[in-house]
């Protein structure tokens, strides 16, 4: 991962806004927070670090979720789990007509804000699993009737019995002359490195959770680099130089 990079005005802005927040907590009131990214948690948990009067715990509805709410509390106080429930989403066939973007877009369509919804994923029993605010999941279920031209089923589920989500991420080797973010999102995406310099100056492009301004961006092994629209990519391994001094990679896509 890379490391120093100072923060930016919106990260700084959020860790603020987020600290104000921790004030709430004291003897009779805790707080618990809209699914956070992986920065966001980051940043949370760097402000937590100095409160030792103030405990808390991540949840995104199972383990090695990626957006996760946290439920912070006084130090004294019992542990417990942000208010985090799965909805199962089902159609005919439970094949793989219906995409991530389907889901989610259909969901935000409802009048969700995006922070209300977590991880969407799909299930080994087919359909998909989406995890949201515990007190969202009836009015999803009532309300989402349709993704796309497909019509579905939803009901709430319990987060501690689901069945394991499928690894739906599709796999990519290749090699680059560099471990440059331009020569990365190129072999990941199939798109010229020129194309890539224009969406990282259009703001399309993350990594690990913050917006980059460089397509020249040094990357390292378990570095995810997102392009809006397009979905993220996961360096899962360098593994080694060819003869004519390219680095070997294996990816990780998802879309």
């Amino acid at each position: 991962m890379n490391k120093g990079v100072p923060l930016s005005e919106n990260e700084k802005q959020w860790q603020q806004n987020f600290e104000r927040r921790l004030e709430a907590v004291h003897e009779n009131r805790t707080v618990t927070t809209s699914f956070l990214d992986p920065r966001q948690l980051e940043l949370a948990e760097a402000a937590l670090k100095n409160r030792s009067d103030l405990s808390y715990t991540v949840y995104g509805g199972f383990p090695r979720a990626e957006r996760n709410a946290l439920y912070i509390f006084p130090a004294q106080h019992q542990p417990d789990l942000p208010p985090v429930t799965a909805v199962k989403v089902s159609w005919p066939g439970a094949g793989d007509q219906l995409s991530h973007r389907d889901l989610l877009g259909a969901v935000l369509a409802l009048g969700l804000k995006r922070d209300q919804v977590g991880d969407i994923v799909m299930s080994e029993e087919g359909g998909a699993l989406i995890m949201v605010e515990t007190d969202k999941a009836d009015y999803i279920c009532s309300n989402l009737l349709q993704v796309g031209s497909l019509n579905v089923k939803c009901s709430p589920a319990e987060t501690d019995q689901l069945p394991l989500a499928k690894d739906d991420g599709r796999e990519i080797k290749g090699t680059v002359a560099s471990m440059r973010l331009d020569a990365v999102l190129s072999l990941g995406f199939g798109i010229s490195r020129s194309r890539v310099v224009l969406l990282v100056r259009g703001g399309t492009v993350r990594v690990n959770w913050r917006s980059v301004s460089s397509s020249s961006l040094q990357l390292s092994e378990g570095d995810q680099v997102s392009l809006k629209g397009r979905g993220r990519l996961i360096i899962s391994s360098v593994e080694g130089e060819t003869r004519k001094g390219r680095i070997r990679l294996k990816l990780k896509k998802y879309s």
